[in-house]
């Protein structure tokens, strides 16, 4: 649990953006959510054990924790928190913020009686190898709004601005809020053998969808698609507005009309734009001289949707992935410096995007979530963006400096990261 925290302000930042993530609930569901957030947020844990304790209620820790446990069941309080959260946040997409698509693991390698429990291997009950053991578990997606020029929701503005926590310093000449750049959208959960599953690419596309009519346009989703063919196809297919996909090499593309993958029109795509960017490594900044290009592109099954593949040179890294990193965009390319320039440098964000979001995961430790039935563990995911969300009206986690920065800046761009 956070030591000295402002336990009141806590209190007070949770009931006022739960009462909007709550609305359409009735008194005793929306009292559920409140509490729920507040305990998230004072214990640092999604473990209804610590939650309760940190309610500090007067009646015995077992009654809050069945309390908490019954509502936690409740599937309806999940969809509309989820659908509130997703409007209200909708709202903050700037025009040009990234959408960055995170799909990671939920492992429980442990546990035995977690319902429609995770397996890869299903069918081999028997099997008790180390490999089987540790595939247990589920799959969460999250959209995530990544824009350092973000702010609260209007209505809290004024609130939000009085508020400074744990007393830090706002930076000079920034707002409170700008430099919290992490806006929490939307969730999905599942499991493969959850009664109708329908595959993870179908999972990942109806967030996507699901995300893209709330924003109405605004916004660019960026994900990496190196791991599954279906995903890329399905995004092209009935695309959002603006989409921009890291790739692997192998993919199959057609370039003029022939057949190559992706790093066969990498060794022939000029990349005639060069820029230096700084790279954070161990507290000091390295110059790194990238050079960019484009090609148009199609995928094979669906010739008629232009595509243009970027390609970036110069990113080395522990392995090959790296370099060139390969990018896809619905967006029309030119050769234009300028316009090539901003999904390079978007993408390049994307990483930070993902480590930061990791750290707010770490932050209430989703791993140790200890629930039986499958609908409260999606809406202990629902709740604990809720948490993320609040934390995002005000500063909450410490700050941290980005992994890169753009050239002739003075200071680099600054976002929230976990705790040390």
């Amino acid at each position: 649990m956070r030591e000295e925290i402002d336990k009141e302000l806590l209190r007070t930042k949770a009931r006022v953006v739960t009462s909007r993530l709550a609305a359409g609930l009735g008194k005793v569901p929306a009292r559920f959510v409140g509490d729920m957030v507040y305990g998230m947020l004072a214990s640092d844990s999604v473990r209804l054990t610590r939650i309760a304790q940190a309610l500090g209620e007067t009646i015995p820790l077992h009654s809050t924790h069945k309390r908490l446990s019954r509502n936690l069941a409740n599937r309806q309080a999940g969809e509309i928190v989820a659908a509130n959260l997703l409007e209200a946040a909708a709202e903050l997409v700037s025009p040009d913020a990234l959408l960055v698509v995170d799909t990671f693991g939920l492992a429980k390698p442990h546990a035995r009686k977690m319902q429609h429990l995770g397996d890869p291997t299903a069918g081999a009950a028997n099997d008790a190898s180390a490999d089987h053991v540790a595939q247990r578990g589920y799959r969460v997606c999250e959209v995530f709004g990544w824009d350092v020029q973000g702010g609260p929701m209007p209505e809290f503005a004024e609130l939000a601005n009085t508020m400074a926590r744990d007393g830090e310093q706002p930076v000079p000449g920034m707002s409170a809020w700008n430099r919290l750049v992490v806006t929490p959208l939307a969730q999905t959960l599942w499991s493969n053998a959850a009664p109708g599953f329908r595959g993870e690419s179908q999972e990942v596309l109806g967030l996507v969808d699901r995300v893209a009519r709330a924003c109405g346009g605004r916004g660019v989703f960026a994900l990496d698609a190196t791991a599954d063919p279906e995903l890329l196809s399905g995004l092209v297919a009935e695309p959002p507005e603006r989409l921009i996909v890291r790739l692997p090499g192998e993919r199959e593309l057609l370039r003029r009309g022939r057949a190559a993958t992706a790093a066969e029109v990498a060794r022939t795509c000029e990349t005639p734009y060069g820029i230096t960017v700084y790279k954070r490594r161990e507290g000091f900044e390295e110059g790194v001289f990238i050079h960019f290009g484009f090609a148009p592109v199609r995928l094979p099954a669906l010739p008629d949707n232009p595509l243009w593949l970027i390609v970036i040179k110069g990113l080395t890294g522990a392995d090959d992935q790296w370099d060139p990193l390969l990018l896809i965009t619905n967006e029309p390319m030119r050769r234009s410096r300028e316009v090539l320039w901003r999904p390079v440098w978007s993408f390049l964000h994307y990483w930070d995007a993902v480590i930061t979001n990791r750290g707010i995961k770490r932050q209430f430790d989703f791993d140790d979530v200890r629930v039986l039935g499958y609908n409260q563990l999606r809406n202990i995911g629902v709740l604990m963006q809720a948490a993320a969300f609040v934390e995002a009206q005000w500063p909450g986690l410490p700050l941290s400096e980005s992994l890169s920065r753009q050239p002739r800046k003075n200071t680099p761009v600054r976002f929230r990261a976990a705790p040390q």
